[in-house]
Order: C-alpha cells, then sequence, then structure tokens
C-alpha cells in the first residue's frame, strides 16, 4: 500500500506540472505568428525599416564595416549616422572578451575627424553582385562599384525598407 501511496503522489505531481507546462506554452506560442505587409500597413504605428549599412574607411586606410540595422519608418538616411554603431574591434587578451565599448557612427567620425559621404542605394535585382566574369566587381578600394545602379540620393534620401546606405569616409 505504502508504494502505491507514493506512486499516486509521484503520478499526481507529474500530471500537474504537465498541466502549468501547457499553460505557459500555449499562450506563448499562440502569440508567435509573424505579420504580413497588410498588417503592417493597417496599423497607425510607424514601425521601423530594416537597412544595410555599410561604412567605407578604405580612403582613410581603414577596413570596410557593415551591419543590418533598423531605423524608424520615414527616416532619412543622415539617421544611420546616429543610429549606426561601430565597436572597438582592435583588443587584445581579456580585455577582447569583456570590454564592449560601442560608439555611434557619428561620434566614432567626429572623434578621428573624418568627413562622410552618404549614398543610399536601393536593394533588389539591380544591384550586381559579380561581374560578367564572375569576379566581385567591387574592390576594396571602390566599394561603390558594386552598385550598378545609380545612387537614390544622399543623406537627405528618405528610407524604403532593404535601402543600402554607403558612408564613404574621407579626411
Amino acid at each position: 500500500m505504502t508504494n502505491a501511496a507514493f506512486g499516486k503522489k509521484v503520478l499526481a505531481i507529474a500530471v500537474l506540472a504537465c498541466l502549468c507546462a501547457a499553460l505557459i506554452a500555449v499562450p506563448a506560442y499562440g502569440f508567435y505568428y509573424v505579420h504580413d505587409d497588410s498588417v503592417s500597413d493597417g496599423s497607425k504605428g510607424l514601425g521601423s525599416y530594416e537597412v544595410f549599412m555599410v561604412v567605407d574607411e578604405t580612403a582613410v586606410g581603414g577596413d570596410v564595416h557593415s551591419d543590418l540595422m533598423f531605423v524608424p519608418a520615414g527616416s532619412t538616411a543622415d539617421v544611420v549616422l546616429n543610429e549606426g554603431i561601430i565597436s572597438s574591434e582592435n583588443q587584445n587578451g581579456l580585455d577582447a572578451i569583456h570590454n564592449y565599448d560601442v560608439q555611434s557612427v557619428a561620434d566614432y567620425l567626429a572623434a578621428n575627424g573624418y568627413n562622410a559621404e552618404i549614398s543610399v542605394f536601393a536593394t533588389g535585382e539591380q544591384q550586381a553582385y559579380k561581374d560578367a566574369e564572375g569576379a566581385y566587381a567591387a574592390t576594396s578600394q571602390n566599394v561603390s562599384e558594386a552598385y550598378t545602379a545609380p545612387s537614390k540620393g544622399d543623406g537627405s534620401t528618405v528610407l524604403d525598407r532593404y535601402d543600402n546606405v554607403v558612408i564613404t569616409v574621407t579626411k
């Protein structure tokens, strides 16, 4: 009898645990679904757009940084300077693990005395990744060669979803 009572208690606890897990998981799963553009279009909120930021420092002896980022809908390309970040990448040892220093692109440019020119390119099929021979059109000396279509504009251009914002850094 003692073993049966113990078994019933364990069974009751297991059933209650499963019930609690189901009560938590079902509403959480119910809230997880994807909205299509019609839901966003019907919304009164502005939302955000995904844009691709490229910071080309090759003219000043640096690297090319790129990042997918989110900006408020209706923003101009100039907002990428304040919203985009650059992290400190030249660290060694434990400092590389524990140092998460970041600064906005605008602060980075100002701290180094750099100027920047902003170009906005639409995304899509018109952007060539490779030239006719199969080699990449862009070189480390000229990132803008990757874009075969003309620029949509400069920093005052209102961004659309998935636009490419190229920031060319100069002295």
